[in-house]
């Protein structure tokens, strides 16, 4: 398969500063290099230090180091020391690609490097003989192939080969503390279908029943929750009433807005309609025909999708669904249903400090909702944001509980018990082309002991993430999560009724023009603009126009789109 590189470049260029989201954590410095053991066999590791932090390579690296200590790789040599280059100047985006070339390091983890823009480069080490082999070194009898989604594979695969990893998960979404619900009388109760009052809606006590939530269900993970996005807008008067502001977020990224409108679309089509926008191969069953004045919906005949029709899918009704509730969110700001951080140069942590801050009983800039990704934690770890707060409560840090809310459903017939979340990071693991002799087979054997169930689950335990692969945590380890950590790995267990997407595919369109299907690309974008941030709060747009114009701004670039016509 030809390589579109000049795409590839503008995908590295053009949108390094959103994929980077989440991942703006301190900067660290090279270490390792002076405790180098000349007596050992060495090979070296780049760590995009962001998000998911450093502290989970340091554990893996210490027990790779311990198992292989008496274990001779050079005559004379015996052990293995790794060296590690963690920072986030030159270890991602445009500035690792530009020096990909002559980078010294062997093993990578880093984000925002279009996996197909290395291959054209030559850069990255075919590894599918540590993919496709059984892990006997390591106890296991399984591979990594077979930890991973179809659609991972059929991405990751290249010409029959694998030169390349998915490195971690990362997904956008409504972040709550369940102690200030609970706290605040903030969620709902049992039978509040029938109130017709809005404080009658909610429990009175934190004793009371709490209702089935989005997914239907009692007594899971998302109990008294807004199953609807009416719910959600009474849950937001609620929060006002009580004298909070319902929702935060960064006002100068204004992406993260609109990877959450993303993750909003993805969970009101399903994993198999939202895979369409990848695969371009299946029946795209609720394409907009026309929206009257009124917002009344007329839907187009189920349609076949192919190369040459898949920019229909811009007309998909989620999209139109959506934008109709960040409207409504967005349009009355004397409504204060989100903070001034929103509109304003707030960064992503000023956004995570603001919100935790909510929780000191002095505060009087409550705030009810955090719109942020799952590496949130982490990262406020690391600038000292749970620090600050632990100054001003009593409650310890590890006491602290907060959730990943179930988004609503748009109305009361889609609340079906699913849950769909598109793990949007364009995160991997690689090797350097670089990388010969004894560098490459500690590489290559490091890469795999990386993605063992124990260290898989080791990566959990440190960051409270998940990584894209299969694999179960014992009990004891999920006794180590955090109260999120545990809502992290509530969503990777089918019994939850939670699919998680990958936004990738092996179609040709999508591989030869991939930055367009970048979720700022393919997403909520007319004109380099995001509809959440900008245009709703001006009320230059209405969901209607701002809908309509997603599918006839972008079908002029998919006419001139690479293999449409294959």
């Amino acid at each position: 398969m030809k390589i579109n590189k000049a795409l590839c470049v503008l995908l590295s260029c053009g949108i390094a500063a959103g994929s980077l989201i989440g991942c703006r954590g301190r900067i660290d410095d090279q270490s390792g290099d002076s405790a180098a053991n000349a007596t050992k066999s060495q090979f070296s590791v780049s760590l995009y230090n962001g998000g998911v932090g450093r502290e989970w390579l340091d554990k893996t690296i210490k027990a790779f180091e311990e198992k292989y200590a008496e274990r001779e790789f050079e005559s004379g040599k015996k052990g293995v020391h790794v060296n590690v280059e963690a920072n986030k100047t030159n270890t991602a985006s445009s500035t690792l690609l530009a020096g990909i070339k002559n980078n010294p390091n062997d093993v990578f983890f880093t984000e925002s490097v279009y996996y197909y823009d290395l291959l054209g480069e030559g850069a990255v080490a075919d590894i599918s003989d540590i993919v496709t082999g059984n892990m006997t070194e390591f106890g296991e009898e399984k591979s990594i192939e077979s930890k991973m989604k179809s659609s991972l594979q059929s991405f990751f695969k290249y010409n029959d080969k694998y030169y390349a990893l998915p490195f971690y998960e990362g997904y956008i979404g409504f972040i709550y503390s369940v102690d200030l619900f609970e706290k605040e009388n903030l969620f709902f109760k049992d039978g509040y279908e029938t109130q017709t009052s809005l404080a009658g809606k909610f429990i009175r006590k934190s004793t009371d029943k709490k209702s089935k939530g989005p997914d239907g269900k009692y007594d899971t993970y998302d109990d008294g929750l807004p199953a609807t996005y009416a719910d959600f807008y009474d849950l937001c008067q609620q929060m006002t009433n009580n004298g909070i502001t319902p929702m935060v977020w960064p006002g100068s990224y204004k992406y993260v807005s609109s990877y959450a409108a993303y993750q909003m679309w993805a969970d009101y089509e399903g994993e198999e309609q939202f895979y369409l926008n990848f695969s371009f191969d299946g029946v795209a069953k609720d394409l907009v025909e026309s929206i009257d004045d009124n917002g009344n919906v007329t839907l187009m005949p189920e349609t076949q999708i192919n190369n040459k029709n898949g920019v229909l899918l811009q007309k998909q009704r989620g999209k139109y669904e959506v934008l109709k509730f960040w409207e409504e969110i967005m349009k009355d700001r004397a409504k204060n249903y989100y903070h001034d951080n929103c509109i304003a140069s707030a960064t992503q942590t000023m956004a995570q400090a603001t919100f935790l801050n909510s929780l000191a009983d002095s505060a009087v800039d409550k705030v009810g909702i955090l719109v942020d990704g799952n590496w949130w934690e982490r990262e406020a770890e690391d600038t000292g944001s749970f620090k600050a707060l632990e100054k001003r409560i009593t409650i310890k840090r590890e006491d602290l509980r907060f959730g990943f809310m179930s988004f609503p459903k748009a109305s009361a017939d889609k609340v079906d018990g699913s849950r769909t979340i598109v793990s949007v990071n364009d995160s991997i693991a690689f090797i350097s082309s670089r990388s010969k002799g004894v560098q490459l087979e500690l590489a290559k054997l490091f890469l795999q002991f990386c993605h063992t169930d124990e260290m898989l689950s080791l990566f959990s335990t440190t960051t409270n993430m998940m990584k894209p692969f299969n694999y179960t945590l014992s009990e004891e380890d999920q006794n180590k999560l955090t109260f999120f950590g545990k809502q992290m790995y509530a969503i990777k267990d089918p019994k939850n009724g939670v699919s998680v997407v990958y936004p990738y595919s092996g179609n040709k369109v999508f591989l030869n023009n991939f930055s367009s299907f970048h979720p700022q690309q393919w997403g909520f974008v007319v004109n380099n603009q995001t509809a959440v941030s900008e245009n709703f709060t001006t009320k230059k747009e209405t969901a209607k126009s701002y809908f309509e114009k997603l599918y006839t701004s972008y079908l002029p670039k998919w006419n001139n789109f690479k293999n449409i016509n294959d």
